[in-house]
Order: C-alpha cells, then structure tokens, then sequence
C-alpha cells in the first residue's frame, strides 16, 4: 500500500514501528561499541558524536531519505525491485548488475540472522545493570525470546502488527527523555555538531580511531530497512516519522550518553541503562525488551519477503511461501527460511554470548549492502534519471567516500565473526545464480527444442484420437515453453485428449503488482486448446484456482471452467547432469542445480492446486 489516499500520520505511526525499529534499537550498543577501549575523554566523546551526528545526517537523512527512496520501482523498494528497475530499462545492465545485486540480497539474509541475535541480547544484557547477580539469565532468556520469536511466526503478525506502531512511539519518547534529562549535565556536548571533532578524533587516535569508526556506523545499521519497506508505507510517511520522531529522539539518546560518560565515566560498561533512574530500570529492561522484537520481527517478516521477491523473479529455488494475512499482500511467511534463520540467529548467541562480542561480526553485511545500493542507484541516477556527471559527483561525494571509509574499518571484523555473513552470502550468492542460470538454460534451449505444440497438436487431431466429452483439463506450462512436452506425454500415452484443454503460464513482470484488467491474456492453439497467459508482479503471490475463478468472473473463457471438475496437470522435470554437455559455466553448478530441482517445491503446492485432481507427468532433461 502507498501513501496515496491513505492517512499521512497512521502510516508515518505505522513506518515508525515497522521501518525504524533496528535503527530505533541501536542506542543500547552502538556508543558504547564507538568508544570501545578508548579513554573516556571530552575530546574522544565529542569526536565519537560528532562521528555519529554526521553519519546519521549524511547516510540516512541525505542518502536515503532524500534520494533512495525516490529509486522506487511502480512504489517497491530493496536491492531485487531496484535490480527489476534496471532490468526493465537495460537488459545488458541488469546482467552487469546481476552478481551485486544476488550478492547484496544474500548479505541481506545473513543479516536478518544477526540483527535479532544482538538486539534482543543488547535488551536482555539490561539485567547486570539491574543487579549482577541476574548475569547468568542473559544467554537463557535471550535464547528462550528468539526460540519463541521463530516458532511464532507461522501464525503471522497481521493481528498485532497495529501495536508495533504505538510501541516504539513510546520507546522513542522514552529514550528522547532519558536523553534530555543528562543532555544539560555537559552542555559542552552541543559542540559535537561541528564536524571538525569528527576531524580531531582521527588525528588524535590514528589508527585505533580510525578502526573504532566500525563501531559508528552500528548507528546506521537498519538504514536499509527504510528502502525496503517502501513499498508497505510510502516515501512521504517515511521521510515524516523520520524527521519528526525517530532522528530527533536518536540525537537526544546519543548525546545524553555522551553527556552522561562525561560525568561518569564508568558508566561505559552500559550508558544506555545507566541513563535511568533506578526507579525506571525494570520497566526500561521490558520496553527495550518488547522493542527489540519488534525490531527483529520487522527484520524477519522483511527476509520472508525479500525471499518471496526472489523466487517469483527465479532468483532463488522455489520453496513454499503461506500468505498470512487475506487483507494484506506483504503478510507472509517461508517456512524455508524461517528455519535458516533461527538456524542462525540461536547459533550467534551460542558462539558469541553478548552483544558486544558479535557486535564484531555484525555491520560488514549491512555495509557491503549499502554500497550495493549506492552502485546501483548511480547507475540510475545516470541512464534513467539522465543526471548530468557533475551533479553524480556532487551528490555521491555526500556519502560514497564515508561508506567507503566505514568499509575499511569494518574489514577487520571478517577476523572476529564477520567472516560467517559473508561466506554465508557467498553460499547463498551461488546457489541464486545457479538456479538463475539453470532456468535460464531451460527457457532458452530446453523448452524450446523440438516440435511446436501447435504442430502436435494437429498431429494428434488426424489421427482421430478420442475426445473426452465435458472433460476439462489445464495444464501449467513455463510461458517459454514452446513444446508442453508433459502434455503431450500423457495425450500420447492415454490416446485421447480432453474436450477443453487450457494451458496455464505465468509471466513474472518486473513490476511489484500487475492489475486484474492487464493479468489475463488468451490465445487460442487450436479446436478447444488454448493458452492462458497469466501476469503477475514480482510482488504477488500466484494462487492458480483463485486465478482461473476471477477469470470465469471477468468472462475471459467462453465457456467458463468448472474448477470442482477439471483436472490439473503439471510436469516433473528430472535434471541429469552429464559432463557430456556444458550448460552451465561449471559441472558443480550443474550438479546444485539438479540438487535443487529435485527439492525444490512442488507446483502442486506452490501454486495451490487441489491434490485429488492434479496428475504429474515426468519428463527428462540433460545439463
């Protein structure tokens, strides 16, 4: 849903819950991890917020607020809807673009692992500065929080994700007043604005400062969020809760810690916590608590999408994805990849135990994404916008070199956990390319080889095969697929054929939603054959049945279907390697791509066909 006809300030309340909760989140470690070993000095906090002042202004306020988000494809945002952008403009630069944009999405995956292991665990870790006795509670609860996170998510968040909005309103309140209410014990921390602090800070630590700028950019982690959630709220609600509550109420938490350390500095084992009254340290632990699964159910439900994006676009195997929610299209959950991630998550608290020892392997993925999305829009800013070099240049400088620079100060983190997001994407970036690759192949060659069904079908029809009278049948073909050689298979070996016969193909577009009246289109092949070719955004998922009902509804057939009677077939493709031919670059390749195939999801149930009445036909294929 766009902003468009929808209240502005419900969906800017809604954004605030669902697009800004990692970066909403960050101020329980992110200043602490900035000043990690370093002194607790007026020079060394002024620098560090200087540092985090004009990252989050530069970043998030000028990158993506102002220009990212207008990178907006038909309303959609994230790396897949901008690659989908490209690919619908230049066909030879989305094959340019293809291995960042795979790789980008994948660090993404990797990230929805980390970022609800150290955001629950940064809330729970609360509890020593409670009371040090409560220390062994940490691992346990965080663990018992994300277990139940992930066992949860089946039911789907459409019934509670209204509350998420009012939550974090609240707790952007609260951190803003806990950070006023110290902002004034320093008033000196005003000069942090000046960037030449940010300046000083390198000159006086060298190399150390320069490494502990790793630790700054946690500020930004979650900036990608608020592209990719384009699509569910709009740019205007976003850029409004953005400047009116969440960047506001982030400053005042960040400088009422610093304010706070230059009073007392040992507090640096926690600023965030010690910024409360004692009164208020349990009901802070709760909300930050509740937050921060707030935080990590926005990153999860964005993986599950994300990872629907890339199955409908075949950049990714096809596994089952369940709707959630019948009113919203978004509400949806993959079991495949809920299982990935809670693989992951539980096993990044069991390794590395606290938040600030994995806030050592977290920023580098959502670093190289940022980059990812920075290449990817120069490239529109300059063929599809037509922006001249000059304003590239004047633009880019803003940011470019500062995520460069956090790059270079992350690249040390690979050494200390960064090194499992990373081989986690370069895994995940081969098996996207293999199976893009792979349908690819079949597309171009495999389904194209051999007789045209059309001619078949003639054939079939003088030899006076037998007509089954009011017998319809639909089969679902690849709309590449010229030969509908599952069909003809059972055609010729039952020596008969169905009085009507459909064949269903779906045509992904590189648009987010195709409209009812652009979706169906029918061409006839013969006496009683046709094909339906159903269109369908990258965006939406397909329900075969409910599609072939709406099209009885529109009229599209002259005589409608009778979907409680007709039979449905689908073909089974066996994939064989052999090194006999060369299909793909490499024979491994060949081999994950039959691997996939085999356990790839059923189009029985991908595509909601009814079990009773659906036949597969096999048919074989050498790579």
């Amino acid at each position: 849903m766009n902003a468009p006809g929808k209240k502005l300030w419900p969906l800017s309340l809604g954004a605030i819950g669902i697009v800004y909760g990692d970066l909403g989140t960050s101020p329980l470690y992110a200043f602490r991890e900035s000043l990690h070993g370093l002194a607790i000095t007026t020079e060394n906090v002024l620098g560090i917020l200087s540092l985090i002042f004009w990252s989050l202004f530069l970043i998030i306020s000028i990158k993506y607020i102002v220009y990212v988000l207008r990178a907006d494809n038909h309303g959609e945002g994230g790396v897949l809807a901008l690659l989908a952008l490209i690919k619908k403009k230049n066909h030879n630069a989305f094959n340019l673009f293809l291995g960042m944009g795979l790789f980008g999405t994948a660090l993404l995956i990797g990230d929805g692992m980390l970022t609800p292991a150290i955001s629950v665990v940064s809330a729970i870790e609360g509890l020593k500065v409670v009371s040090p006795a409560f220390s062994y509670l940490v691992l346990p609860l965080s663990m018992g929080i994300l277990l139940v996170l992930y066992l949860c998510q089946h039911f789907g968040t459409a019934k509670i994700a209204s509350f998420f909005g009012p939550i974090l309103l609240i707790w952007f309140i609260t951190i803003a007043i806990l950070g006023v209410l110290h902002i004034f014990d320093s008033p000196i921390i005003f000069n942090a604005l000046n960037p030449v602090h940010g300046v000083n800070f390198f000159i006086e630590n060298g190399w150390k400062g320069y490494i502990l700028l790793g630790g700054v950019f946690l500020v930004v982690t979650g900036g990608e969020a608020l592209y990719a959630d384009l699509g569910h709220f709009g740019k205007g609600p976003i850029r409004l809760s953005w400047y009116t509550i969440v960047f506001p109420s982030l400053l005042c938490s960040y400088f009422g810690q610093g304010a706070y350390l230059l009073k007392h500095p040992e507090a640096i084992t926690n600023p965030f916590y010690a910024l409360a009254p004692s009164w208020f340290s349990y009901p802070l632990l709760i909300l930050a608590t509740v937050a921060t699964i707030i935080a990590s159910q926005a990153v999860i439900s964005a993986t599950f999408s994300l990872a629907k994006q890339a199955i409908l676009l075949d950049l990714y195997p096809r596994v089952n994805v369940v709707q959630t929610s019948e009113d919203e299209m978004g509400h949806v959950y993959v079991p495949h990849m809920n299982r990935i991630l809670a693989l992951g998550t539980l096993s990044f608290v069991l390794v590395f135990k606290s938040s600030s020892a994995m806030a050592y392997a977290y920023g580098i993925a959502v670093n190289l994404v940022m980059l990812t999305v920075s290449f990817l829009l120069l490239y529109v800013a300059y063929k599809i916008w037509r922006w001249s070099l000059l304003k590239i240049i004047a633009v880019f400088a803003l940011f470019l070199p500062l995520e460069f620079g956090f790059l270079g100060a992350n690249l040390h983190k690979i050494l200390y956990g960064g090194w499992v997001t990373i081989a986690f994407a370069i895994i995940c970036s081969a098996v996207m390319i293999t199976w893009y690759q792979g349908i690819k192949y079949l597309r171009s060659s495999y389904y194209t080889e051999g007789e045209d069904f059309k001619d078949t079908i003639a054939e079939f029809v003088a030899r006076d095969i037998y007509l089954l009278p009011k017998l319809q049948s639909i089969f679902i073909a690849d709309p590449y697929d010229k030969r509908c050689n599952g069909l003809v298979s059972y055609f010729t070996l039952n020596r008969m054929m169905p009085e009507f016969t459909l064949i269903v193909s779906i045509q992904i577009e590189n648009y987010p939603y195709v409209t009812m009246d652009n979706r169906y289109k029918l061409i006839k092949l013969g006496e009683n054959i046709h094909r339906l070719v159903l269109h369908v955004g990258f965006m939406q998922l397909v329900d075969i049945p409910q599609a072939l009902f709406f099209a009885n509804e529109m009229k599209v057939f002259s005589t409608p279907i009778d979907l409680n009677q007709a039979i449905f077939l689908v073909e089974m493709t066996q994939i064989s390697p052999t090194l006999s031919k060369t299909t793909l670059p490499f024979f491994w390749q060949e081999k994950l791509f039959s691997f996939l195939m085999r356990n790839s999801a059923l189009d029985i149930e991908f595509y909601g066909l009814p079990y009773g009445r659906t036949i597969a036909v096999g048919s074989y294929c050498e790579i």
